[in-house]
């Protein structure tokens, strides 16, 4: 029935002309590896502030374009000719599938172009047709079923639903950046958000590589592409800190993570370090700390830090990864670890620990996966 899908983007309109064909260029690629991803077909056409993929599969292209970063929302549709009588032809072939007796249903029409018609007279004709062929009644205000009709120049499209999709920015827009990532709920849904304001992401793991690796598969489906990573066996060094540290292990523990993550930043020419840290979550998550910890390097984006954990656990659940996380305590956490700590005490046991001599030691170039 359908003959293509429209494709709908948002903030890429508020952007200037040449940034906004770099952002197409890049939305329109995503979208052919999210088709290939899913092993589905179809040409890619670019219109004005639109994106049609004319396909024998509307209904799986669309909802294989659910995940893609930068679409607002995806419509399978039928394509005519921006004629009156032909749009009430398909229109009303459409309504025949979709309306049932008793239905109360509405008609929409957006148009752009030079026509010898308005918008209301193509919504009064075919509306006027529905209701002669089927048993249903307008209602405009709450209807059962809508069909809308988009006019676009020369050419009309006629579709009965409106998918949403993840919207944001397109993957890859936005640069670089390593994002550390846990097999806990938070760390995955900041790794997320960041991906949904178009940041390419390195992924970093401190632990084993089979606990994470069902997490990054899920977040890959939303990138199109492989999420290159870099996964770091941690006890030694663990067990290091918590020796040495006291009450103080967990904020030596995080230092020590975004020191490994700023030599990473280096060598993967990234803009920056991406965490799941929340405020007053846990210990660690004082802003005393959070100031303490933040000394090791610049930039640090933290974009759950507002958030409360059921909101967290909303998103979790909304992209995925919340079934995939295992919320496991540390084995090396103290009893009762500081909740305020001070620069200058932290460096005299990083000192004592040796903990740039432990860093130099590890082959990172050897761990990227």
């Amino acid at each position: 029935m359908y003959t293509l899908v429209i494709v709908r983007y948002g903030e890429i309109f508020l952007k200037s002309e040449f940034v906004k064909r770099q952002f197409e260029d890049r939305l329109a690629g995503n979208i052919q590896l999210g088709l290939k991803r899913d092993n589905l077909e179809g040409k890619i056409i670019r219109k004005r502030h639109r994106i049609y993929i004319k396909t024998k599969d509307a209904e799986k292209v669309a909802d294989s374009l659910k995940k893609v970063f930068g679409i607002v929302s995806v419509s399978p549709a039928i394509e005519t000719e921006a004629e009156i009588e032909e749009i009430c032809k398909v229109g009303l072939d459409l309504a025949r599938t979709k309306i049932n007796e008793g239905e109360g249903f509405a008609v929409r029409v957006k148009r752009t172009g030079e026509h010898d018609f308005s918008s209301k007279d193509v919504e009064k004709e075919l509306g006027g047709r529905i209701l002669e062929d089927i048993t249903a009644s307008v209602n405009l205000d709450n209807p059962d079923k809508t069909i809308f009709v988009e006019i676009l120049d020369e050419n009309a499209f006629v579709f009965d639903k409106k998918i949403k999709c993840a919207g944001g920015l397109p993957y890859k827009t936005q640069g670089k950046v390593i994002s550390l990532v846990s097999t806990g709920i938070d760390s995955p849904v900041a790794l997320w958000m960041m991906m949904h304001r178009g940041c390419e992401i390195v992924a970093l793991h401190f632990g084993k590589e089979k606990g994470i690796e069902d997490i990054l598969k899920n977040l890959e489906e939303f990138s199109g592409c492989k999420i290159e990573r870099y996964v770091i066996s941690y006890d030694r060094i663990l067990r290091e800190i918590s020796k040495n540290s006291g009450k103080y292990a967990c904020i030596v523990c995080k230092r020590t993570m975004l020191r490994i993550a700023k030599k990473i930043e280096e060598i993967e020419n990234a803009h920056g370090i991406v965490t799941g840290d929340n405020l007053g979550q846990v210990a660690s998550q004082t802003l005393e700390n959070l100031e303490v910890i933040s000394d090791v390097t610049s930039p640090i984006y933290r974009p759950l830090i507002g958030m409360d954990k059921n909101e967290i656990i909303r998103m979790a659940r909304e992209i995925g990864t919340y079934d995939l996380s295992k919320e496991t305590g540390c084995d090396f956490s103290p009893k009762k670890p500081a909740t305020r700590s001070k620069i200058k005490e932290i460096k005299t046991l990083e000192e004592k620990i040796g903990i740039e001599k432990i860093i130099e030691e590890i082959d990172l170039e050897c761990l990227r996966k």
